[in-house]
């Protein structure tokens, strides 16, 4: 049986490895921790829901599983999209470039392809941006399903203010229901991508079916930002 809890973004499930000369934070991980007391479908601490007007939510919410012994966010879509964000505090992409995570997906939007706009819907998409409401920029790993993996490429919401490049790490050929842990050097990504390194940023993970009118469901494990030295050798 699963049980929703409530956790804190900045708290236990942050850990600060260190603090740099320029006073920049060294490492960062959001663990979806909980203190087994709260119940009902609840979002971390730290982080909020983002939807579009017009369109249905997707839903959020953390979970404790029993029988995997396991806390993770979980998020589902049903002709519905939206994110959840959150701003860890002095982080910036030069001196802590590696981001890492594991994920898994239950169900995928049938149809869903990443490289056309009326198609682009993802069960999960892990993005790392910086910018304010009328420019942002952003960088982002996604699940898709008819996209091959592999495969990237850039859109614009917003009437352009609001620019992504993407890049598919996974598809259906995944096995559906298993983990999954991923690496990138998100601060190398994001500067080919915008030609610089942000001091600032925020991570927002994605779950939309809107444009398929289908249903999806994934779910995050963890998430964390490290120094380049913690990345694959």
């Amino acid at each position: 049986m699963r049980r929703a809890i409530a956790i804190s973004c900045f708290t236990a499930s942050v850990l600060v490895a260190g603090v740099t000369a320029s006073n920049t934070v060294t490492q960062w991980k959001e663990n979806f921790q909980f203190d087994g007391k709260a119940a009902g479908k609840i979002l971390p601490k730290g982080w909020e829901i983002k939807s579009k007007i017009g369109t249905p939510a997707a839903e959020f919410y953390l979970v404790k599983d029993g029988k995997e012994n396991l806390n993770y966010l979980h998020m589902e879509s049903d002709k519905s999209s939206a994110s959840v964000i959150c701003s860890p505090e002095k982080i910036n992409l030069k001196e802590t470039p590696i981001i890492k995570w594991r994920w898994r997906v239950s169900s995928l939007p049938e149809g869903a392809d990443g490289r056309e706009e009326k198609k682009d819907d993802q069960a999960i998409g892990i993005y790392i941006g910086t910018g304010s409401l009328l420019s942002k920029k952003s960088v982002s790993y996604r699940w898709d399903t008819e996209t091959p993996k592999g495969a990237e490429g850039n859109c614009s919401y917003g009437a352009g203010t609001i620019r992504i490049k993407w890049f598919t790490l996974r598809n259906k050929d995944d096995a559906a229901g298993e983990w999954f842990t991923e690496e990138r050097n998100v601060g190398e990504d994001f500067n080919k991508a915008w030609g610089y390194y942000p001091d600032e940023i925020y991570v927002s993970i994605s779950c939309n079916s809107q444009y398929t009118g289908t249903k999806s469901s994934a779910d995050l494990n963890w998430i964390e930002l490290l120094p380049a030295s913690e990345g694959k050798k």
